[in-house]
């Protein structure tokens, strides 16, 4: 991978150090360890005692989508996301740090487009005025964790465009 270009002693402000725990790692853990909890008790209850929780599946599935775009901002605030870097690593700072920068700027301009689409669905949901039948509430909160996660996906992704772009106004 190659990393952004940071000036002689200073740090690259994007990227958070390997020792602090964000926020949404925290929060991702914490679903996607619950998720395994809820469906670890429904096999055991139907294998045991022939009897599941009504809102068990169903409530796997939302904790599963909340972790996984809560997650997907704490791996772009890492610059871990699968990327191509094969052109960068074999190109001068310059030349690779321009590519960066228009690559950082394809991939806000692509967040972008999901949050577009997330919010849609949710607006779809909101006006649906469904009611989920298992749990009660109205089925839109309970996948407000999809625009949320691409919203904090954005504000990452922004981040790391910033530093791009001033990392490459410094080589020029």
């Amino acid at each position: 991978m190659v990393e952004s270009f940071v000036p002689p002693g200073e740090e690259d402000p994007s990227i958070p150090a390997e020792d602090t725990m964000l926020v949404e790692e925290v929060i991702g853990v914490i679903l996607y360890v619950s998720a395994a909890v809820l469906a670890g008790l429904q096999i055991a209850l139907r294998a045991l005692f022939d009897f599941a929780l009504v809102w068990g599946q169903e409530g796997v599935v939302i904790f599963i989508v909340w972790s996984v775009y809560i997650g997907a901002s704490a791996v772009t605030a890492r610059r871990r996301h699968v990327r191509m870097d094969l052109v960068a690593m074999a190109l001068p700072k310059r030349p690779a740090a321009l590519i960066e920068t228009v690559a950082a700027f394809a991939i806000v301009v692509y967040v972008v487009l999901i949050l577009i689409a997330a919010a849609r669905f949710q607006y779809f949901l909101f006006e649906g005025q469904d009611i989920d039948p298992s749990t009660g509430v109205p089925t839109w909160t309970l996948f407000v964790g999809l625009p949320l996660g691409v919203l904090f996906m954005l504000h990452r992704s922004v981040n790391d465009l910033r530093a791009r772009f001033t990392a490459y106004r410094y080589l020029v």
